[in-house]
């Protein structure tokens, strides 16, 4: 069974119809063909009917290579041209046998460039004139031994020995200047009571060999104009042939709302200033609107933060009131913290654990503190640090004597004393804790304030701490037992 293929020929028509724009736009800007191996780009043109006539050069039918015609009967051989630049580069005028004079000058004393077409020398070239009277030591021309054209004819292996010596030797200097400004952007004169010879470098480094230097005469070429036209079938787009600036010369001038595009040689469209004005004043107000937006979302942001912020202080100081019989605990800033103990520094530290560092502090009044610093980030830490500072506004009373408020010797008072059970967190026993947790408490008190004695031999070892607790351990589940028993018999 045979089935048609109705997608088969869309593809072949589409790339006829590109064929056919880029056909008719390329006419219509009437390129010229290549000359030997060189491209001719839009504007320059070979021959009346492509191209720009103003942008005249002209393509040898015999040898196939592009020449710029220069006033006077002078021809200079293209070797590239940079379209993109509006750029080329042409070779200077070859010498005459056997001296250091260059063809161009008995025909027409040097380059002249007619200032009426749009092309122009470059200041990419540094010009050296030679064969030159000694007249000239004095012009603003750099005509000394130093100058670079003695370089040139020394080392850069563009000429030899013999027309070196004719080009510079004795009374007849050699001469060197950058080309581009007036007037030598239209001329680069002879004479035979001026200089009878030149060379140009392009893009002249002095810091190379002169054997690395580039020999050519740059010319660059104006952005070109609407293109000539004679009907209007010879324009193409928003166009229309029509008298150019009054003149008897047609061009392809755009229509109205269009202007010419020189660097893509084809009319576009002009941006209407009020849309231009209404995306900038969209711009504006979308651009404030998100400013808005943020700057209210940082404030929500940092207004969240704080109330954080508040509301872990208060917490922590109802903590500590709570800790303290409802007594207020004096709160530091971390700006009065930091400056204790000198921005936390590493030399003021006494010690360090699981939960944080302590550090030597001095307040404003001379009083010395422990300031302990929670881990950053740690909750456990941070709770664990509070309870200790709650522990310690419970059981000790700040204002008495320095010696009296050491912790352990506050704890070793109150167990001979029999108010060991003073000392202990009121939440680890509750209000009416059991026998069995105030037996054990004391037990594990009493061993505690053994490994504090201040000899070392009076002190526990591991093995006596082993065994002791083990044997609370044995002693509170006898007291349990007995008080089961007790409870049955009853």
């Amino acid at each position: 069974m045979n089935m048609t293929k109705p997608n088969a020929k869309p593809p072949l028509l589409c790339s006829s119809l590109l064929f056919l724009l880029q056909f008719f736009h390329s006419s219509s800007q009437k390129t010229c063909p290549n000359c030997g191996s060189l491209e001719v780009p839009y504007p320059l043109s070979t021959n009346p009917d492509c191209g720009d006539p103003d942008y005249t050069i002209r393509c040898d039918p015999l040898s196939h290579k592009l020449y710029f015609d220069a006033l006077n009967g002078s021809s200079y051989l293209i070797l590239r041209i940079t379209p993109s630049s509006h750029r080329m580069v042409v070779q200077p005028s070859p010498w005459l046998p056997g001296t250091c004079v260059t063809q161009d000058m008995p025909v027409s004393e040097g380059l002249w460039l007619n200032q009426t077409l749009p092309f122009n020398v470059t200041s990419s070239n540094t010009i050296f004139l030679f064969n030159c009277s000694p007249r000239l030591v004095i012009s603003p021309l750099n005509c000394t031994l130093s100058s670079l054209c003695h370089r040139y004819l020394d080392s850069s292996g563009y000429v030899d020995k013999k027309r070196a010596l004719q080009c510079a030797s004795g009374l007849d200097p050699c001469c060197t200047f950058l080309a581009g400004g007036t007037p030598s952007a239209y001329k680069i004169r002879l004479h035979s009571s001026g200089c009878r010879s030149f060379r140009s470098i392009l893009h002249l480094d002095p810091q190379k060999k002169p054997n690395q230097w580039e020999e050519g005469l740059e010319i660059q070429w104006a952005s070109p104009p609407e293109p000539p036209c004679k009907t209007h079938l010879d324009c193409f787009g928003a166009s229309k042939c029509i008298p150019a600036g009054g003149t008897d010369v047609f061009r392809c001038l755009c229509k109205k709302g269009y202007y010419w595009n020189s660097g893509l040689c084809t009319c576009s469209r002009k941006k209407n200033p009020k849309s231009g004005l209404t995306l900038k004043v969209s711009i504006g107000v979308v651009s404030f609107c998100t400013l808005v937006v943020v700057m209210a979302a940082i404030a929500v942001r940092k207004s969240v933060q704080f109330s954080k912020r508040s509301k872990l202080a208060k917490a922590r100081e109802d903590m500590l009131k709570s800790s303290n019989s409802g007594k207020s605990s004096t709160m530091f800033s971390l700006k009065v913290v930091k400056k204790a103990t000198n921005g936390f520094s590493r030399d003021r530290i006494l010690g360090s654990g699981g939960f944080g560092e302590v550090y030597k502090g001095e307040l404003h009044d001379g009083t010395v503190v422990a300031v302990k610093l929670a881990k950053v980030g740690d909750i456990k830490s941070t709770q664990q640090v509070l309870n200790e500072v709650g522990i310690l506004s419970q059981a000790i009373d700040f204002s008495r004597d320095e010696d009296d408020v050491n912790l352990a010797a506050y704890v070793i008072q109150r167990a001979n004393g029999g108010s060991i059970m003073e000392v202990v967190d009121r939440q680890l026993l509750g209000e009416e804790p059991p026998v069995k947790e105030t037996t054990s408490v004391k037990l594990f008190s009493e061993l505690a304030l053994a490994c504090l004695r201040e000899k070392k031999g009076d002190r526990p070892s591991m093995k006596d701490v082993v065994q002791e607790l083990q044997l609370i351990k044995e002693m509170v589940e006898q007291q349990e037992v007995s008080n089961e028993v007790s409870s049955e018999i009853i």
